[in-house]
């Protein structure tokens, strides 16, 4: 990955975190859907919300879990089907 585009990726981050913003990183499919949401201390509402669609490249996927992000692959595309098959 070209490390301009890392450091823009990793400046985001950086502010989402000094914010105080929850992340969270979503497999998409091969993509990453990188939430970034606010959620006052002080009465437990969220009042902010970002969101972005990364890279899922080694840089990006160390980026994150190096600042703590677990990456969520729940949403990662088809499985193979989990019980008989329906035929």
């Amino acid at each position: 990955m070209d490390p301009v585009v890392l450091r823009e990726f990793e400046t985001k981050l950086q502010d989402w975190l000094g914010r105080g913003y929850q992340i969270l990183a979503d497999d998409v499919d091969g993509e990453l859907r990188v939430t970034a949401h606010y959620v006052s201390p002080e009465d437990g509402t969220g009042s902010e919300r970002e969101q972005d669609f990364w890279p899922m490249t080694p840089e990006i996927v160390q980026l994150l879990t190096s600042n703590g992000v677990a990456i969520s692959y729940a949403l990662a595309g088809p499985r193979p089907w989990a019980g008989p098959h329906p035929e």
